[in-house]
């Protein structure tokens, strides 16, 4: 496991909320895998820190359904079946369609280049993540911070789910799907945009779109955990 370098950042950041964020980006990112047994030593030790910022932040990240705690027997990385796909995603679609939303009513130069980066992402080949990571950017705009507030967790669990699951969107109802939401986004309809974002994530979270990315971890998670955390 390579040791972590906290990046420069504000000197008032408090050691928790750093020790939290690379936790849940190594979560994210799949540095720790799915299913993987995490020990509150072994982790102070790798992040150079005292276990209560260890054990707080594995509290924050069970609240948000990362690491799965059971009391006296274990705590490990959640995996993709531990997590509701089809409510994440909807509730992702919603919320970024309430973003979008706004930008009828209000305006922004700054949305122009968010509808061009999400056109990016559909002219590359869409995937679950690049569309999530790149509509998340309209909650930028959102005029309602409650908005933006109650879609930061789900940005998170999708982000991991995004990397453990793969969705097949070549099927023909995601493909319609998907040209509406070009269309609307080349039009700069925002009402619509935002209807699309909805109907789209909705179904691109239903389980005949959906298989799950195999993961090493997932073999033997408690002794290659145990191993790697020591080597």
């Amino acid at each position: 496991m390579p040791v972590p370098v906290f990046p420069a950042r504000h000197p008032r950041r408090l050691l928790r909320d750093l020790t939290f964020e690379t936790i849940r980006d190594a979560i994210v990112d799949g540095t720790l895998t799915p299913g993987e047994r995490l020990f509150e030593d072994d982790l102070a030790t790798w992040l150079g820190v005292s276990k209560t910022p260890v054990k707080e932040a594995l509290a924050r990240l069970s609240s948000h359904d990362l690491v799965k705690i059971e009391a006296n027997r274990y705590t490990r990385v959640a995996t993709a079946d531990d997590l509701d796909l089809l409510d994440t995603l909807e509730l992702i679609g919603v919320l970024h369609a309430e973003a979008v939303r706004s930008l009828a009513r209000s305006g922004s130069a700054s949305a122009e280049a968010l509808a061009e980066r999400t056109l990016a992402v559909l002219d590359e080949g869409p995937t679950c993540l690049g569309l999530v990571q790149a509509t998340a950017g309209f909650l930028e705009l959102a005029r309602n911070p409650l908005v933006r507030r109650a879609a930061e967790p789900l940005d998170i669990r999708a982000a991991f789910l995004c990397r453990h699951l793969s969705i097949d969107w070549t099927r023909p109802a995601l493909v319609g799907l998907l040209a509406d939401l070009r269309t609307a986004l080349d039009d700069r309809d925002w009402p619509r945009t935002a209807d699309a974002l909805v109907r789209l994530f909705r179904r691109a979270s239903l389980r005949d779109a959906i298989e799950v990315v195999p993961s090493a971890a997932s073999r033997t998670p408690d002794l290659w955990i145990e191993t790697r955390a020591r080597s």
